[in-house]
């Protein structure tokens, strides 16, 4: 996923990052993004953590060390040490995330960003009402992570997170639509980025669909119908895209 977002932004993140020396990526995953920083900032220390370890198979420039972590403990990290914290589709599964921007901001120097990117769940249909399939799934979706105790709808609210939080002294907001039907847009860029998005999203809805589903109304039975899949899966989505900062001095 993170080569498709990077072909798309054509560059790190739109924050005007200026030479920065040590880099955090709270949610490094595949360790991609964190790659990317390394060598578009290689006079950098590029921190990689995450919970699960990085895949033994990426290849590491010499200015990226991996941290495992559960970011829900305190963190391991001394305040003020970072010019850069980023996070990429993490919030959605934090518990109490408005608790959580005081908690990065500390990680940050004076003028250091803090880039947030998340998914806003809002369902769009340019030409008819969102099909009665997308509508069950997302109800069983919204109900399962309330569950979990996180916040679905994190990603609309980030901006305001951060603006009511008073910790930094600027905040910007890219909103990026993910079009995830084929043809959606005149866009290439765009609708490719939405393809490969739908791609890995479809793969986290099968993963728990028996979690999901019931809670919508959706059956076995109904997934095997190949329209109520078509309707399930191919959804149209909206992704936020927000680079955030910089740090109040």
């Amino acid at each position: 996923m993170h080569h498709g977002i990077a072909r798309y932004l054509k560059k790190l993140t739109h924050a005007p990052l200026n030479n920065p020396s040590r880099i955090l990526e709270l949610g490094s995953g595949t360790g991609a993004w964190s790659v990317e920083a390394a060598t578009t900032y290689p006079e950098a220390e590029v921190v990689a953590a995450d919970m699960s370890p990085l895949p033994e198979t990426l290849t590491l420039p010499s200015n990226v060390k991996y941290k495992q972590m559960n970011f829900l403990d305190p963190f391991p990290f001394h305040p003020g040490t970072f010019d850069v914290v980023h996070m990429r589709f993490v919030m959605i599964h934090l518990p109490k995330p408005d608790s959580y921007i005081r908690r990065l901001a500390s990680l940050l120097r004076p003028g250091g960003w803090l880039l947030l990117e998340d998914v806003n769940h809002t369902l769009l249909d340019a030409h008819k009402p969102i099909g009665p399939g997308v509508q069950a799934l997302y109800r069983g979706y919204r109900q399962h992570m309330r569950k979990q105790d996180v916040d679905p709808g994190v990603g609309a609210r980030l901006k305001k997170m951060l603006e009511t939080s008073r910790e930094f002294s600027e905040v910007n907001e890219i909103v990026v639509p993910c079009y995830m039907n084929p043809k959606s847009t005149k866009d290439p860029a765009l609708q490719e980025l939405g393809d490969i998005l739908k791609f890995s999203i479809d793969g986290v809805y099968v993963g728990i669909m028996d979690k999901v589903g019931p809670a919508g109304g959706i059956t076995p039975k109904s997934c095997e119908d190949g329209e109520e899949k078509l309707m399930i899966l191919r959804g149209t989505f909206v992704l936020i895209c927000t680079s955030l900062g910089p740090g109040s001095s």
